[in-house]
């Protein structure tokens, strides 16, 4: 069994038994946990918005805004 099949069956079994009894409180593997998405981080960082131009950095590394 793979990695990524792991943890799909893993995922797969904590979606049912919450499906089942949604009271339940399911200690997840943090391997687990983050292929469900539980620490996806859409933020913008400081390299997004330099890009966009929406901010610069001077020489001293203070934020200008534009």
């Amino acid at each position: 069994m793979s990695d990524k099949e792991y943890l799909a069956a893993a995922a797969k079994a904590a979606a049912e038994q919450l499906a089942e009894d949604a009271s339940l409180s399911i200690p997840l593997d943090p391997d687990v946990a983050d292929f469900m998405g539980a620490f996806r981080e859409d933020a913008l960082s400081l390299a997004d918005v330099t890009q966009d131009s929406l901010v610069t950095l001077n020489d001293q590394g203070e934020v200008i805004h534009v």
